[in-house]
């Protein structure tokens, strides 16, 4: 690999690997639907049930990394590829009489990258991949009515292999990864941490956690690729409701690691939204407009300069047009020694910045983001995004390049919520390169990308 390529490449790759993309594998897992596969009803919620999921997606790539890809994949050719996931588990709760509740999870996930290389490369020493391994295994406690006084079930303290996410995944989404031996580098399936230990607190408008977490992550990259290293992680957040129209949080967080970059590093980060005209009882059309930002601010151990990173975004939704419009313009900005530690997100282009620039090209450091996106459900089921990104490097000397435009990108996206349990998704991606990528990537192509994706979840 062209050392020029070497450093912004590795950093990109260890960015992507912390987490994995959203799709319906991610934070709709959660979610509370009907499941037929429960099997136990007792009194007061109490249950057992099993879980099953099944993913597959296919991907297509025309010209990757901007018609250069060998070069930048130590001569690979992308082209196509599938990845799979099987998802099988167990998980109950039971609530004793005076209302305090036990509850536990555990799941197996076979990952699988078949019939091509992905445009990661992170298969090409072994081709096909398959791999068998233990996503989640944790239990907890809630305290019901036993302090009544600050809410029911004020505090939830779990332990285990679970996921820590905070917020819209700005810094923790995912503490596992994919790719490699794990297969599956797009859909993960590996979100869990090796250990978490988390506390939460809820009263009223305010709510917090304390947290420690060990990531899971992989630590014997084939030679033509990169050491990597295992990190902890340790702090609190919290959050405080004004309204259901203003809210304000922040984290506070240290890490001891074996990467030098990160150990010792300490992280303050503060966030809020508003819908100032619905707070300050304004007219009512302007009620939708909403506000929101985060910044987070990262001091570094070893000598090392401090990084940040943050966004500011403002959205509006058409509630009364047909099809619901919700117009959405967000500026962000990662300065070149910000580190994005364990992003990921809630929904698209969040904290996955593009289909292609995003998921593939660059992470969230040394990087400034313009994005649109315009939002729209023609039937209830079918939601349609549309989105476009300006990309310019931050700093480009940082990646020895001259030029800082990067790259435009666009993404139009169909989710098709088909049943309560069936999720399709259709994801097109077509992006320019600007100076700036042609510098860093040797290739000067229109980058186009397609995938298929299908969810069942019970």
């Amino acid at each position: 690999m062209n050392h020029l390529l070497r450093l912004p490449l590795t950093a990109t790759v260890t960015a992507l690997l912390l987490t994995t993309p959203l799709i319906a594998t991610g934070y709709a897992e959660e979610a509370e639907k009907p499941n037929p596969l429960r099997f136990y009803q007792g009194e007061n919620n109490s249950f057992l049930q099993a879980s099953v999921g099944f993913d597959l997606a296919f991907f297509n790539q025309g010209n990757a990394w901007f018609g250069n890809d060998k070069g930048n994949l130590n001569g690979e050719n992308i082209d196509s590829w599938w990845e799979s996931l099987v998802r099988l588990g167990l998980e109950g709760n039971y609530t004793l009489p005076n209302s305090q509740s036990f509850y536990a999870k555990v799941d197996a996930v076979q990952a699988n990258t078949f019939g091509g290389i992905d445009v990661g490369g992170t298969n090409a020493a072994e081709g096909d991949v398959s791999s068998l391994r233990f996503d989640k295994a944790y239990a907890g406690w809630r305290s019901g009515n036993l302090l009544s006084t600050l809410g029911e079930d004020f505090l939830d303290i779990s332990f285990g292999r679970q996921i820590y996410a905070v917020g819209n995944g700005f810094l923790f989404t995912s503490e596992g990864e994919g790719g490699y031996k794990r297969a599956a580098w797009y859909l993960g399936g590996r979100k869990s941490a090796d250990f978490a230990g988390i506390i939460r607190m809820k009263s009223g408008p305010w709510s917090g956690d304390l947290f420690y977490f060990e990531t899971d992550r992989i630590n014997d990259f084939t030679a033509q690729h990169f050491s990597d290293f295992d990190t902890r992680a340790g702090g609190a957040t919290t959050d405080y409701a004004f309204s259901d129209s203003a809210h304000l949080g922040g984290s506070l967080f240290a890490l001891d690691s074996e990467d030098e970059t990160r150990d010792g590093m300490k992280v303050y980060d503060i966030r809020g939204d508003i819908k100032p005209f619905a707070v300050a009882g304004g007219p009512e059309a302007l009620h939708p407009l909403k506000f929101e930002a985060e910044y987070a601010h990262e001091d570094k151990d070893n000598s090392l300069d401090n990084g940040n990173g943050w966004y500011i975004a403002t959205s509006y939704q058409f509630g009364k047009v047909p099809w619901k419009p919700e117009l959405t313009y967000r500026y962000a900005i990662f300065d070149e020694n910000y580190d994005p530690l364990f992003y990921g997100g809630t929904d698209w282009g969040t904290w996955y910045q593009g289909e292609i620039v995003g998921e593939y090209a660059l992470g969230n450091n040394n990087l400034d983001t313009h994005m649109i996106r315009l939002k729209f459900q023609p039937v209830e089921s079918l939601t349609v995004n549309l989105f476009y990104f300006n990309f310019n490097l931050h700093k480009p000397e940082a990646y020895d390049v001259v030029s800082d435009d990067y790259a435009d990108e666009w993404n139009l996206i169909f989710d098709w919520a088909a049943t309560d349990y069936l999720t399709l998704s259709l994801v097109g991606a077509y992006a320019t390169p600007d100076d700036g990528a042609t510098q860093l990537h040797g290739g000067d192509e229109d980058w186009t990308s397609m995938m298929l994706y299908g969810c069942v979840k019970f």
